[in-house]
């Protein structure tokens, strides 16, 4: 259904170094997991390898295989792609049976290392990835809130913040900074992700209770079908000076697994388009990864994993002070359960806790000119600690999945701000932003999938979420009591979601998909008790509201896909309508006492969200393809009857590549439409020029172990901003990079 090309080129597996193994014959059948239909021409392929195959009219194919362990990808038009471990040379397992269920719900998946299917998706990226966002900005619908050369903020859809949910594994990672500095995307760097998974609107509530969409970050784990894999990276690109290296690799043994990786990467001031560089716009970074897998039996494994990301010295040119230090820790204990019986087709449970913490600092900053708390320094601290656990049941019965998920966990925020003036006879100040607010959160998802005749499929999702939510520090509580009038800041909210979707193939290459959704999403902790956190959009104080009520949204979507030997097209309309829409409104009380401009959150009536996305692959020859994708999204605000602010423009971009034996080059163009339907009542929004980027890239593979990857970003070094960026902060200029692979 897709061709993913490889990032790094991989050796054969090193137990088939050396004298020649017996050779063993895996047979195998794909079939439709709910109706058991046989699946022709599906893809199955080794990864790691050039080893593949496709199915026959029957749903058989069969692979030759040295003794050992391997990793098959399974996957056809319509399905959810399948990953399974066999064993060559294992009686119980040359004799393969493999079910794919079909993809009700359109699902935006873009695997980092793969092998080749038999056709793209416009997601792919083929080029020299510095970070995740790089593979998120592949994905059509998808935008940046940009703040520096460093952690941007996922929109999908124009919704973003609390809106859209975040994960890593599945695991919930709250970010420390009441600013949203550090979203948890930063987190996970390109040689710790397998793949991400991002769903679109709220018709997919397995993970979260969302009216944005969701992304699931999913990391690499360790392999059993290599006693010994090794990887390393060296990247140098000119427009930030960035410098990077990443290593990564791991050994197995019978049951036993391990793998781990790390990766430092520092940039300087980077330069945009024809100017000079930006003063305080770089950061340093580094990030490692540590998992150990231990299977029993054929049926069960235990995964523990830790993830740790440090990040220091990051410069916000358009804000009002930087990243000192910025610290993530996360760990993971994980039992997957893949048993032999009728009813029970999986059940993984993880118990997770993770701790983050972010320090920001002006001391390297003039204060005594800016307009905003002028002559006075302002460090500020956050952090939050969170625990959960996350527990999937998959039954199985004729043509029927239910998925049954429990999701719990229990966050804590604190964050603080001390205020020193740089005149010695004014006394310091203190200022508590997020005083110990505790939120814990339950959930029960069910999700359904029939097929209610051939080529007709439906999914039914529900979920049940409930989070009681208090203040605990004394002198916050003390404080917003005070603000609100009430007795108590304890708030519990019930949310219950619920979505269908209805799939109907139209022939073997075509697909058509229906989604319907009435969903929430709950007010964050900053939104119900955040106390004076300055917004850089509009340059507003904002001040929580414990009386949010959740927003509410309807939402449809029709889609269409076509996927032919060398053709894919994925197309798709939404709307979405969202009643209770929060937002920040002005403080009378306290308008009239002091320069500075405050506002609390608050509930308007409704907004409007409708648009679109195309995106598309054709197949000229077997080595010669063109990719294209566009989208757009119109918002609007119905109570003050304009724009949604923070709404990206018409965007869109296309490539040509070309693909030969040991090398590749791609011709890249990006561009933007002007947005001139911005939130000027509500924000004091600007509008945003368009823009015409080309990039131009190319590898060589020098060894059978080596790769060299060159390219240009904005090659004729235009000078533009996205219309996400805050403070109009401008995009990188001319940036060319080098980039040095070797695998073992």
């Amino acid at each position: 259904m897709r061709r993913v090309k490889n990032l790094w080129t991989w050796l054969l597996p090193f137990a088939c170094i050396g004298p020649v193994h017996a050779q063993h014959v895996v047979h195998g059948h794909v079939a439709d997991a709910l109706t058991g239909t046989a699946i022709e021409s599906a893809s199955v392929i080794v990864l790691s390898s050039g080893i593949g195959t496709t199915t026959d009219g029957d749903g058989h194919f069969e692979l030759t295989l040295p003794l050992g362990d391997y990793e098959l990808r399974v996957s056809f038009v319509g399905y959810t792609p399948a990953e399974i471990i066999v064993s060559a040379g294992s009686l119980l397992q040359d004799h393969l049976k493999i079910s794919l269920l079909p993809m009700v719900i359109a699902v935006d998946e873009v695997v980092v290392q793969s092998s080749a299917p038999r056709i793209n998706d416009p997601a792919t990226a083929s080029h020299h990835l510095k970070a995740t966002e790089d593979l998120l900005d592949r994905v059509p619908g998808t935008d940046f809130v940009q703040r520096a050369n460093f952690a941007w903020e996922p929109v999908i859809r124009g919704l973003s913040g609390g809106q859209v949910g975040l994960v890593i594994d599945g695991i919930k990672v709250v970010g420390a900074c009441v600013d949203k500095m550090d979203p948890s995307s930063s987190y996970v760097e390109v040689e710790n992700l397998k793949k991400l998974e991002l769903t679109k609107g709220g018709f997919d509530l397995t993970q979260s209770s969302q009216i944005g969409g969701t992304i699931n970050l999913i990391t690499q784990k360790p392999r059993f079908d290599q006693p010994l894999y090794a990887d390393a990276e060296m990247n140098y690109s000119s427009a930030a000076k960035l410098r990077q290296g990443r290593v990564s690799g791991g050994i197995s043994r019978n049951n036993t697994s391990v793998r781990g990786s790390f990766s430092y990467k520092e940039a300087g001031d980077f330069s945009p388009g024809g100017r000079g560089p930006i003063r305080s716009s770089g950061f340093k970074k580094n990030n490692y990864k540590l998992d150990l897998s231990q299977r029993i039996g054929h049926q069960h494994e235990f995964t523990a994993s830790f993830l740790g990301d440090n990040a220091w010295d990051v410069g916000y040119p358009v804000l009002l002070m930087d990243a000192a230090l910025a610290k993530a820790k996360i760990y993971s204990l994980t039992h997957t359960w893949n048993p032999r019986l009728d009813l029970i087709s999986g059940w993984e449970t993880k118990l997770y806790t993770n701790r983050v913490d972010h320090w920001m600092s002006d001391f390297g900053r003039n204060v005594r000119e800016r307009s905003v708390m002028r002559a006075m320094h302002m460090p500020m601290f956050g952090k939050t600690r969170t625990t959960g656990g996350v527990s999937t049941l998959k039954l199985a019965h004729g043509v029927h999945q239910l998925e049954v998920t429990l999701d719990a966990y229990q966050t804590k925020s604190f964050g603080d701000m001390w205020m020193f003036s740089v005149f010695e006879n004014i006394p310091d100040m203190y200022l508590l932003n997020l005083g110990d607010v505790q939120v814990r959160h339950g959930a029960i998802a069910l999700d359904l999938m029939s097929s209610l005749r051939p080529g007709l499929t439906a999914r039914i999702g529900v979920r049940l979420d409930h989070s009681p939510r208090e203040v605990l520090r004394e002198e916050a509580v003390a404080i917003l009591k005070g603000r609100w009038g009430v007795r108590t800041l304890a708030q519990s909210y019930t949310l219950v979601g619920a979505s269908f979707s209805l799939t109907k193939a139209i022939g073997s290459e075509n697909l058509l998909r229906l989604s319907l959704a009435n969903v929430g999403r709950l007010p964050t902790h900053v939104e119900n008790y955040g106390h004076y956190v300055y917004n850089y959009v509009d340059g507003y104080f904002y001040t929580g509201n414990p009386k949010l009520k959740p927003e509410r949204s309807m939402q449809a979507e029709l889609g269409f896909e076509r996927w032919t030997s060398s053709l894919a097209l994925r197309a798709s309309v939404f709307g979405n309508y969202i009643r209770h829409y929060i937002v920040g409104e002005n403080d009378g009380d306290l308008l009239g006492n002091t320069t500075l401009r405050f506002r609390t959150y608050q509930n308007a009536s409704a907004a409007f969200l409708f648009g679109g996305e195309v995106s598309a692959v054709v197949d000229f020859r077997e080595w010669f393809e063109w990719t294209a994708s566009i989208s757009y999204t119109r918002g609007q605000n119905l109570e003050l009857d304009e724009p949604m602010y923070l709404i990206p423009p018409l965007t869109g971009w296309s490539s040509l590549r070309v693909i030969r034996d040991r090398t590749s080059s791609e011709l890249e163009v990006r561009m933007a439409m002007p947005q001139n339907r911005v939130a000027r009542k509500l924000t004091g929004e600007d509008g945003t020029d368009g823009y015409f980027v080309v990039n131009i890239r190319g590898s060589v593979q020098l060894l059978s172990s080596t790769e060299l990857s060159a390219g240009v970003n904005n090659v004729f070094d235009v000078y533009y901003h996205k219309h996400l960026s805050y403070g109009n902060l401008p995009s990188l200029g001319r940036d060319i990079y080098l980039t040095l692979s070797y695998s073992l």
